[in-house]
């Protein structure tokens, strides 16, 4: 990455709140971020990079394309978080960062979502999607045949799962995961990234007419939940002779998590929940294998990181990878009433304001994954977030 290699010892001027975001958000270490900062300053004394320095300090590494001017733009308006048309030290670390070979496949194609996601509406309709393809292909130097642009098409249709003709995040990485060779195309900044390297635990869906448990299903699900086969029969059994119609409605998904939350008062956190666990299949039902994942999730072989991890996908509404106030609003309000807590006596607002700014380190307003997974250093905190998982007997 052109210039940003460790150098010299001595400490920069970032303060402790900005390293631990940094440190939280990359595979770098205190160390290597204070030799970065040095490193930087020294080459960008005035503390940042403007749009020419940033194709001089890029180019060599996308030499390999036809015309590369406008993916640079691109890059730059997309990195360029704050949007005051320059990149400061932590905007460049960033995509530095996201840029290695070892960052979290699921991290990258969030962050190509967002590249790719012109109008900032967290999604991608077709007109973008089509777009993106001809500007992949003309970064390249490559002509779209009428053919291949129908494949396209066809495949936003195919993974269009609700079919509003627009793509969330995860419906887009769904399709760049099938669609291997336009996800080459659109991404020869993460040319040296092995794709494939990191298994979908949600990919493989077994469903019959029948809803048969298969041989198939079965190992997806010990790989998923780390139960062994004999314990998912069990729950396989438990399941059918509770649910004749082989899924749960939302009644009695709310019925069923009462219970295993051990409490009576808890309908509107369920509710709340609900559409996390029907996340397999969103039907509008729970399915054996999200009832599965709620037992799981709650017992005492998943970890506390996978059970956080959970969490954090559940309260994050929309799905783009951030906790917003707004959404935190939300998980307060239902936090507030699943624990008794006096409405007149404590503030919703007040409380979901105190928990963005312990969690919210660079004050964007939004919770990311690793700041909320850094809950963990907070008992407290974690204790009113994440209410009682119960023990598996």
């Amino acid at each position: 990455m052109g210039n940003l290699h460790p150098a010299r010892n001595e400490r920069p001027e970032l303060n402790e709140r900005e390293l631990s975001y940094i440190i939280l958000h990359t595979h770098f270490t205190r160390k290597q971020i204070d030799q970065f900062y040095i490193r930087f300053l020294t080459y960008y004394p005035r503390g940042y990079v403007n749009f020419e320095q940033f194709c001089q300090l890029y180019s060599d590494e996308l030499e390999h394309l036809h015309n590369s001017r406008p993916l640079l733009k691109r890059l730059f308006h997309h990195i360029d978080t704050d949007k005051d048309g320059q990149l400061n030290f932590k905007e460049i670390l960033f995509f530095k960062a996201i840029s290695m070979p070892e960052s979290d496949i699921d991290e990258k194609f969030r962050w190509i979502f967002f590249l790719y996601d012109t109008n900032q509406d967290h999604q991608i309709d077709k007109y973008e999607f089509l777009h993106l393809c001809h500007f992949a292909y003309n970064i390249h130097g490559k002509f779209l045949t009428k053919t291949r642009l129908n494949e396209f098409n066809s495949f936003f249709k195919t993974f269009d799962i609700d079919g509003d003709q627009r793509l969330n995040c995860k419906e887009f990485t769904q399709l760049c995961k099938t669609c291997t060779d336009l996800l080459e195309l659109i991404t020869p900044m993460f040319n040296s990234t092995k794709w494939n390297s990191k298994k979908d635990d949600h990919l493989p869906i077994f469903l019959t007419s029948t809803n048969e448990l298969t041989s198939n299903r079965i190992e997806y699900l010990m790989k998923r939940t780390k139960f062994t086969r004999e314990q998912i029969l069990h729950y396989y059994e438990i399941f059918q002779s509770r649910c004749h119609a082989g899924r749960l409605s939302k009644h009695e998904f709310v019925n069923f998590y009462q219970k295993l939350l051990r409490s009576n008062s808890a309908e509107t956190y369920c509710e709340f929940l609900f559409g996390a666990f029907d996340s397999l299949f969103h039907d509008g039902f729970i399915q054996f294998d999200e009832y599965l994942i709620a037992i799981y999730i709650h017992s005492n072989s998943s970890t506390a990181h996978e059970k956080l991890e959970w969490l954090y996908n559940a309260y994050d509404r929309n799905g783009d990878g951030f906790i917003t106030y707004h959404e935190m609003n939300q998980i307060v309000h239902a936090l507030f009433i699943f624990y008794d807590i006096d409405r007149e006596k404590r503030s919703v607002a007040y409380v979901a304001y105190e928990i963005m700014s312990i969690l919210d380190l660079n004050d964007d307003d939004k919770i990311s994954k690793q700041e909320f997974m850094n809950m963990l250093k907070d008992k407290e905190l974690t204790s009113f977030l994440a209410p009682s998982f119960v023990k598996q007997n």
